[in-house]
């Protein structure tokens, strides 16, 4: 009788630990995420009070921005342990989706004001824009000094005086992935040659370059639109230009958001997914200058600068050809 009840105790225990483990992955989705901590919490903060499904992230470093989630993701394909990638760009949620990492999803497209914003087999969707821009330091150049155009960083007369981050991952890997496509081999490997000539100055990530201009060290420098408004509001003595607004514009990049194939909660994912894929979400981005411009709605046009962007399902391979020369040839 005592084994009975020993026995009997020991299988109720080990049930109520299968139920409370089942209810918890029931309850949870995890999150593999770029964006920057400061803004993706609050989001993914405000979907768990408001679901009450818990939501486990995991966040890239900013020196390796979207980099490294990118080679987990890969190395966990076969036993996925992610449900959602939001990633800060487009470029490597594009290469994950043509290696089979994403789930199909029928997202709601109608808000959509592109078609390019979203992936036509329906394995990623945009979400938020943000452009690249100079910002120059008030204190070292006059207006009349400010630099225009995007050549300007290979400008003899700023020589030594600009900063770009190191362009192998995040936004600055993907921007120069879109020049080495759009100028073709030849002409990408003389910018860069004259990048390095000009002594151009690499550094760990856009935020790092926000900074080193803002006090001085660069005269000026090449980062995101969300990098350039955070100086501005810390006081910084920088202004954001927009350069080459009488020729190609800035070059723009989007936020992604893709459902893992065979995540662990994929119930979970896809009300996830809906919540972010919302015109209201996008505007909460925007009212906290992680994005600044819309793709869900046309309520804004006047504020978009010119931009172009790339047809992303075009540049997959275009990522490992510029990353290959920008290390032959600026490293």
């Amino acid at each position: 009788m005592k084994n009975t009840t020993i026995i009997l105790t020991i299988t109720l225990i080990l049930s109520f630990e299968i139920c409370s483990s089942a209810l918890s992955s029931e309850k949870e989705v995890i999150v593999y995420t770029s964006v920057d901590q400061v803004y993706s919490s609050r989001i993914l903060n405000q979907f768990e009070k408001e679901t009450g499904i818990t939501v486990k992230t995991v966040f890239d470093a900013e020196a390796s921005k979207a980099v490294g989630l990118e080679q987990r993701l890969f190395a966990e394909k076969d036993a996925p342990r992610a449900d959602v990638f939001w990633n800060s760009e487009f470029m490597r949620t594009t290469r994950l989706a043509h290696h089979g990492l994403f789930e199909e999803y029928h997202a709601n497209i109608n808000h959509y004001v592109d078609p390019n914003y979203y992936s036509p087999k329906k394995l990623w969707f945009g979400m938020g824009m943000r452009t690249r821009v100079f910002i120059v330091n008030t204190e070292i150049l006059s207006p009349e000094d400010y630099p225009t155009k995007l050549s300007d960083l290979i400008n003899s007369k700023y020589k030594g005086k600009a900063a770009i981050s190191t362009p192998f991952s995040g936004s600055t890997s993907t921007h120069f992935a879109a020049l080495f496509n759009r100028l073709g081999e030849e002409r990408f490997i003389q910018f860069l040659k004259n990048i390095k000539e000009n002594e151009v100055s690499f550094l760990a990530g856009n935020s790092v370059v926000k900074d080193a201009v803002g006090h001085g060290r660069f005269a000026f420098g090449l980062v995101d639109t969300d990098d350039a408004l955070v100086g501005i509001e810390q006081g910084l003595p920088i202004k954001m230009i927009y350069y080459d607004q009488d020729g190609l514009g800035v070059f723009s990049i989007f936020q992604t958001i893709a459902l893992v194939k065979n995540g662990p909660n994929p119930a979970n994912a896809s009300r996830l997914i809906d919540y972010l894929l919302t015109q209201r979400t996008e505007k909460e981005l925007i009212s906290m200058n992680a994005v600044q411009f819309p793709m869900l709605t046309n309520d804004d046009p006047g504020r978009t600068p010119q931009t172009w962007t790339a047809q992303s399902d075009e540049m997959v391979d275009s990522l490992d050809s510029s990353v290959k020369l920008l290390r032959k040839y600026i490293e």
